[in-house]
This record gives C-alpha cells, structure tokens and sequence, in this order.
C-alpha cells in the first residue's frame, strides 16, 4: 500500500500518519564533512507499512531500548524475527497497530549508521530490519524513535571503534567540544549549535530514506538542565539578550530541520515529537516550545505530549491538563495525540503529591484516560508507555473510526 499523509481540514478525519507536511528539501550542509544518507535498502522491501484500514485512529505503544535488547537477544535471525513478530502479535491484540521502536537511546542505534556506532543492545542483528520485517508481518506501522541529544558516558564513548560520525566527533577534541557538553555525567550533543542540526538531520534522512518506516519519532529530552553553561559563547556570540527565549528558539529550529530532513528524505513520511505532558517544564526547563510547534505548520505532524498522570495528581490533574493541551492553538497540518502512562497502573506515582497512590488504589486509571482520550474528536488517537506494560493488564486501546477527528 502506498504512503499517505492526507490534510485534516476541518470536516475530514485526521487518520494516523495523515498529516500534510509542505515538504521542505532543504540543501545538505557539508559543515563536519557528513555523509548524505542514500538510498540504500540493505535488501529490505520498502513495502508500506500502513494500516489496512485508511481511516483509524492512533492506537500505538512504545517499545523502549530495554526491551529491544531483549526482543533482539536470539543469536539467529530468523528466530530473532519470529521472536519479535510473536511479541507485536500480542500487543495487536490489545488494540496496538503502531510501534515507536527504540532504534537510538544513548547514541548507539539498532541498526548500522554512518553517524551513530552499533548497539550491543541489537545483537549482532540489523535491528531495525528485523522490526521492519516482523511489523510486515504482524500489520504494524513502524516509526524509528529517537532521543535526539542524550549519548553516553565519556568512559563509554572512548570504548566507540565504529567507523561513523560520532566517533570521530568524539575523538577530535576541537569537534567534541563544539557539538557535546557534560551533564549528569554523561554527554549530550548541544542543543544551540547548527552543527548539532546538522548532524541530526543527516540521522533522521539516513533511517527514513534506508527502511521501510513510516515516520520518525523523538521524545523529551532538550536541554537536560536549564543550568548549563554550554551554550554560553553562542548565547554571547547571537547578541540576544534573552537567554531563554533564544534557547526555545535554537530548540525550535533544530526541530524544524529534522522535521525537514525526514520529509525530504521521504515525503510521505510523518514526523512526530513526544513532549513533557507539564507545559510550563517544557517552555522554563527544556525549552521547548511545544505551542510554537503546534500552532505554527513545519514544526511536526504529530505531536504524542506524555501526560503521564492520573486524575489525582496534584500538579497536573489528568482531564485538566488534557484540555489544556487542547485548547492550545493548533494548525491543521499538525495533529495532536497523547501519550499515556501504563506502567503506572498498580504503582505507586511519589511525584503526584496528593495522588500517589492513585494507580495503586485504582485500576481502571489507564482505561478510564484512553476511553476519554479516544472518545475526543479533536485528538489524533493515544499512544501507551510501554509495552511490556500494555502486555502486563487487561486493556485495549478501541481500533476507532476518525471519520469525526478535526482540529478545533
């Protein structure tokens, strides 16, 4: 079946990877010498993946790195996949028919990359070619998940002999200190230089343009603390004078460019970006910001926020901050989902003051928010985290039409 990303005007539903784009090829940056992603099939059908079903809503779930390494841990190939499409086989069964795969975590990726070294994690395997396989075969969309700036430690990093990108930025002392900054004892590539951008949107055209995917996928790791000091000489250099707004500002425009680089890459390939469910940690911490990306089109076509709380919580009670995301101003090229929390069904939340124990207390927590999540005409579907998690309980998320999906 062919790709598709149809407009969600106000009186056409908003299906799952329908979202229009205005295709932007912008011109490959040659800053750092980096290889421009190719073609290259490495053998895989480029077959798309879509539901069968055009007019069905998001009903997904996360597959994070920790258990890719364990889907990924059979030596042979064949029974890896089987292993893999077993596992996808259940999670359609409650209701799955999307997977955001955790290809790059800290750096490393499942698959082969001119710019990130191989995980152990994969297994010797094409990771990525395996998932790719055992999604075709399951009737699974399949979006390559990255988190975009957080890598390994320095010890770790030194350990990195894979011919590619990264490893040589980290090698080259002039190079590390340009595009990575320590934090928390680990490094992340900065968030303010062009340079990070640069290489960025080289990964994100590479594993669209290689694989069968349908989209590519980051989550919410921007700044990791709004006190470091790594961005000071470009801060300095940019004759602003507000730190904050020119960080949102840097952030924005690096999502710009992977959102770019994934469409010219493949047109019909959908971006998506999986926020903090807190607005105010979005735009005063990470700086994100996240209704600039929703109001303004070429940002993303989806947005996942995490609302990760129960109908308890103290800061962010569920059904508020649902509608507080909802009454952001939006275009109609972007669509609005959201993410929800099942691994907390049965623990205890010590980050929700008076609601701790709410999960714990209450099982139908996680049902309850994907009933109200899906029953919304406004929003695109729901995205569950994680997938063991899903597996774990007694819930299904409703394979729903959205022929009444519009934008508000």
């Amino acid at each position: 079946m062919r790709k598709t990303r149809l407009h969600p005007p106000a009186h056409f539903a908003v299906p799952l990877l329908a979202l229009t784009v205005l295709t932007a090829c912008i011109p490959r940056s040659t800053r750092g010498g980096f290889p421009e992603a190719t073609a290259d099939t490495r053998g895989q059908t480029l077959s798309q993946l879509h539901l069968q079903q055009e007019h069905t809503r998001l009903a997904a779930a996360w597959i994070p790195y920790f258990i890719c390494e364990r889907l990924l841990s059979e030596p042979d190939e064949a029974a890896c996949t089987a292993q893999v499409t077993e596992y996808l086989r259940a999670l359609h069964a409650h209701g799955i028919r999307t997977v955001f795969v955790h290809v790059c975590a800290f750096g490393e990726t499942l698959y082969p990359s001119r710019y990130y070294p191989q995980a152990a994690a994969a297994g010797g395997h094409d990771g990525l070619a395996v998932f790719s396989e055992a999604c075709k075969a399951a009737d699974m969309q399949l979006h390559a998940w990255f988190n975009p700036l957080r890598l390994e430690s320095g010890e770790t990093m030194a350990l990195q002999t894979d011919d590619c990108a990264l490893t040589r930025i980290f090698a080259d002392s002039a190079q590390r200190d340009t595009y990575l900054f320590l934090c928390g004892g680990r490094y992340y590539f900065n968030p303010a230089a062009e340079e990070t951008a640069d290489f960025l949107a080289g990964a994100a055209a590479e594993v669209t343009a290689r694989y069968p995917v349908a989209g590519v996928h980051i989550d919410d790791y921007f700044y990791p603390s709004p006190d470091t000091e790594a961005d000071a000489a470009l801060f300095a250099a940019s004759g602003e004078t507000d730190l904050a707004a020119w960080r949102r500002d840097r952030v924005s425009a690096l999502v710009k460019r992977l959102c770019d680089a994934v469409h010219a890459a493949d047109s019909d390939a959908v971006f998506s970006v999986s926020p903090q469910g807190n607005l105010q940690l979005n735009r005063d911490t990470l700086f994100a910001d996240v209704q600039r990306w929703l109001a303004e089109p070429g940002y993303c076509d989806l947005m996942l926020p995490q609302l990760y709380f129960g109908y308890e919580n103290e800061t962010c009670p569920f059904s508020e901050t649902l509608a507080a995301w909802c009454a952001l101003p939006r275009s109609p090229e972007t669509a609005l989902g959201v993410g929800l929390a099942a691994y907390k069904t049965g623990e205890r939340d010590d980050f929700a003051g008076t609601g701790a124990a709410e999960w714990q207390r209450d099982s139908t927590v996680l049902q309850r928010e994907i009933e109200e999540v899906t029953a919304d005409p406004r929003l695109a579907g729901a995205a569950l985290y994680h997938t063991d998690a899903v597996l774990a309980q007694a819930v299904r998320l409703p394979d729903k039409s959205a022929e009444n999906c519009v934008n508000p």
